[in-house]
């Protein structure tokens, strides 16, 4: 779904024009541009609700904000990608998916213990 910066300010009544504004221009969020302003998309919407959460509720300061939202954002694509993996693992044979859990479970086995490979 598409959301003007006026329907994001009804949506979200913690947050203030100025507030969106300026988050805009700091590149926390991205929308699309348009010729009748800018555009948000539901992931927009949802970082916005983050932004209220991590500045209002918790007080993060600003210049933690990009450091918060990079961890995030890696971390959102980190889960991206481990699920590509699992979608090509599916489509391997027995043996090949055996091999990594094992490889896996030696990995996870070593770092419970401490040791390194």
């Amino acid at each position: 779904m598409s959301f003007t910066e006026h329907m994001v300010l009804a949506e979200n009544r913690r947050l203030t024009r100025r507030e969106l504004r300026l988050w805009v221009r700091e590149g926390w969020v991205r929308p699309t541009l348009s010729e009748t302003g800018p555009v948000f998309d539901d992931l927009d919407v949802a970082r916005l609700r983050l932004l209220c959460d991590l500045r209002k509720d918790m007080a993060l300061p600003s210049t933690a904000v990009p450091v918060v939202l990079t961890l995030i954002d890696r971390l959102h694509q980190t889960r991206r990608d481990l699920h590509t993996l699992l979608e090509a693992l599916e489509n391997q044979p027995d043996s090949v998916r055996h091999a990594v859990v094992a490889r896996l479970r030696a990995r996870f086995d070593a770092d419970v213990s401490g040791r390194t490979d």
